[in-house]
């Protein structure tokens, strides 16, 4: 069923206008193309089915500018700003000129190190600040920004919180990162609390899949949101698939 909803979720997304997208639901967009982008490279002849690589890196592209426009806000509360500038991480990944990806760090940092400072520190204890450590460190491969991660990675596992259900799927993908990035550090003291993450965090993600099915929920958030869940499981599924053959 999920192939089929992705297949149709993606027909609505390709023509969206930007312009009418919530600001909240450009990360869901974006990284639901950084998906389908990665899955098209990997696997070429999925060009019939979701266009050309150019197309979709024209597509990511245009929501990365709208993002950048964004970031121009300098009211833009600390973890919001701290979102925009990984999304644009994420999507400078895909741009054959590095200097978007040294703009991006310098926005990072501007973050990171208080006015005044030359030391980094954590600005606030949200999953976007963790994921904003985990791309400054894998860049620049810093010291100070790995042991800050890991505390607060430490931190947030640690203290046995309570999470709302939304609160758990950021934290969920914020920790995926965090695992790919520093997947050479065994933690085992957090381990346990990750899978439970991870495990209810999907729970979530499958909650929300079935509300936009059978509620007809219609809206460009949740549009957005959706498409970003389906292209991550397509992409998955498509490799173990072709791993089986």
């Amino acid at each position: 069923m999920e192939k089929n909803l992705f297949r149709e979720v993606y027909k609505q997304v390709s023509g969206l206008a930007l312009k009418d997208c919530p600001s909240s639901s450009l990360s869901g967009l974006l990284h639901g193309y950084l998906s389908v982008y990665s899955m098209v490279r990997v696997y070429p002849w999925l060009e019939d089915d979701y266009g050309s690589l150019w197309d979709i890196h024209d597509r990511i592209r245009e929501i990365a500018r709208v993002i950048q426009e964004l970031l121009k806000d300098k009211d833009l509360p600390v973890d919001t700003r701290a979102g925009y500038v990984v999304d644009l991480m994420d999507a400078y990944l895909l741009y054959s000129d590095m200097k978007f990806v040294d703009v991006a760090l310098d926005a990072a940092y501007e973050i990171l190190i208080p006015k005044g400072s030359d030391k980094i520190v954590l600005p606030c204890r949200t999953p976007n600040i963790c994921r904003l450590l985990c791309n400054c460190y894998y860049f620049t491969e810093e010291t100070d920004v790995a042991q800050l991660a890991i505390r607060l990675v430490m931190e947030t596992l640690g203290q046995n919180r309570i999470f709302t259900s939304i609160e758990m799927l950021y934290w969920m993908k914020a920790l995926i990162l965090f695992k790919n990035v520093f997947n050479e550090i065994q933690i085992p003291a957090i381990e346990h609390e990750y899978f439970q993450i991870k495990r209810r965090g999907e729970q979530y993600e499958n909650e929300k899949i079935e509300n936009f099915c059978f509620n007809g929920l219609k809206d460009l958030y949740s549009i957005n949101d959706v498409f970003e869940i389906l292209a991550r499981r397509e992409f998955v599924l498509y490799g173990e698939k072709c791993k089986q053959k």
